[in-house]
């Protein structure tokens, strides 16, 4: 989740939260001034994951239960703080991104977590349509089809895009919520630890938690200093005055170690070209979001499919979500304060929705996935798995249907997957 927060009659900073989800209920605390801010100062903070939340400090007198959404409260309130500070003026509201994969308990999830930073939720976009508006905004692309990469710590988002004019539109999405950096991290751990049992047969390693952590934090910064074109680095952490662990690691290692994940990043592009109907000579941009897309072999994949010219490094890639955040978040301050729609620059915004604030909870827009009340709708593709019965979607203000679509899949009894979206108009009814 990134966001980027706005204060009444300013231009909004960009912020990025040190935080990514691997599932609904999988939050990261990497901030301890944030742990710090939970506890109310002072101390050193551990965190137990249980299967509702995080207990911070189990067992002692500051032991304390925190659900999902309440550590993102916390972290909004801090990042709330730091924008005030900047700002020296009070921030009431916030336009949040969230990963295009997010299902509809996470994204309620993710809204709670506003409420209970005390923000307004201006605007929910999705984390590649974001990265998008933040290049189309630096670039000016026109008449394009782009495809963005976004490869973090915890997912990987994948969407085509195409921009007409003014206009932005998403064509597909996909990815793996299961994929991110963590699981390179992984494989540099486990062959770390089978080369340390080589030489320290007697020392058992993995049952001591705090070792691990301190293994996984050491291949995270080799992984990251082989990104950079060094050639070797080695994993070294000290356990003890007479022993440590030293493992050598080359980039070429590295590729052969992780070589299974990034075929399985390969595998879900071609899911989303396929998706969209697109080759992949008719993708124009390939826009890089995310820290893993810095690692020169991931790099060199995409060149090999699209070509190094069409690949963007333009914006920082841990920056590109919340720049994105950050053009919407000042086009709504724009747009509440002059009411002029063309004094802004955003290509998937339409004056109305402009105007409504966030999207209602009961429908939220998307090119490629979409909810309508409590039901989750996916949109696009071609590899139709089965024809059933022809579904109304879109009807106009007379109740006039002006696009029909097809119900081909459903998604465990409870979505429609659509052979396409029309996002350009008002939808009033939507049934089987």
């Amino acid at each position: 989740m990134r966001l980027a927060l706005s204060a009444d009659g300013k231009n909004s900073p960009a912020a990025s939260s040190s935080k990514r989800a691997r599932a609904a209920s999988d939050i990261l605390i990497r901030s301890l001034a944030v742990t710090d801010t939970i506890l109310g100062g002072g101390g050193t903070v551990s965190i137990a994951k249980s299967k509702a939340g995080y207990v911070l400090n189990k067992g002692t007198a500051k032991e304390k239960f925190l659900t999902p959404e309440e550590v993102s409260a916390e972290i909004l309130k801090k990042l709330k703080g730091n924008a005030e500070k900047y700002l020296s003026a009070k921030v009431t509201g916030a336009v949040v991104t969230v990963p295009a994969l997010f299902n509809e308990k996470q994204t309620a999830a993710t809204k709670r977590a506003v409420e209970l930073a005390g923000l307004e939720l201006k605007y929910l976009l999705e984390e590649p349509t974001s990265a998008a508006i933040a290049y189309n905004h630096k670039k000016k692309f026109e008449n394009s089809k782009l495809l963005i990469f976004d490869f973090g710590g915890g997912t990987l988002d994948i969407s085509i895009a195409e921009i007409k004019g003014k206009n932005l539109e998403v064509k597909a999405v996909g990815g793996d919520t299961q994929l991110g950096g963590q699981d390179f991290d992984g494989k540099l751990m486990k062959y770390a630890i089978d080369e340390f049992a080589k030489s320290s047969s007697n020392y058992d390693i993995v049952n001591k938690p705090k070792l691990i952590r301190r293994l996984r934090a050491a291949c995270r910064e080799v992984k990251e200093a082989l990104s950079f074109n060094l050639s070797s680095y080695n994993i070294h952490i000290d356990i003890n005055d007479e022993l440590d662990l030293n493992v050598a690691m080359t980039s070429n290692k590295l590729n052969e170690l992780c070589n299974e994940l990034y075929n399985k990043a390969m595998h879900q592009v071609d899911n989303v070209l396929n998706t969209a109907q697109l080759k992949a000579s008719q993708i124009d941009h390939v826009i890089l979001v995310g820290g893993m897309t810095r690692i020169p072999f991931l790099q060199q994949k995409l060149a090999e499919k699209f070509g190094r010219n069409k690949l963007k490094f333009d914006i920082n890639p841990d920056e590109a979500v919340a720049h994105g955040a950050a053009i919407v978040a000042n086009a709504i301050e724009i747009f509440a304060i002059d009411g002029e729609y063309e004094s802004f620059e955003i290509y998937d915004l339409d004056t109305q929705q402009i105007s409504r604030g966030p999207v209602p909870p009961e429908w939220r827009y998307g090119a490629s996935v979409a909810y309508f009340k409590d039901k989750l709708y996916y949109l696009g593709g071609k590899d139709f798995i089965r024809k059933t019965n022809r579904v109304d979607l879109l009807r106009n203000g007379n109740g006039v249907v002006l696009t029909r679509y097809i119900d081909y899949q459903t998604m465990n009894g409870n979505g429609l997957k659509l052979e396409r979206y029309q996002k350009d108009y008002i939808i009033s009814e939507l049934h089987r």
